[in-house]
């Protein structure tokens, strides 16, 4: 069960990060990914 849910957590994080790189412009795509890595690690994964 842990699986299943870690799988459906992993494919909506991935998607939503898919959609906001391609809304962000090319100059602030560095930004967003320090942003990113910060919230993966408050999120504990």
């Amino acid at each position: 069960m842990k699986f299943v849910k870690g799988l459906m957590i992993g494919t909506i994080v991935s998607a939503g990060a898919l959609w906001m790189y391609g809304e962000v412009s090319k100059k602030d795509r560095k930004k967003l990914m320090k942003k990113g890595k910060k919230f993966l690690k408050e999120m504990g994964m």
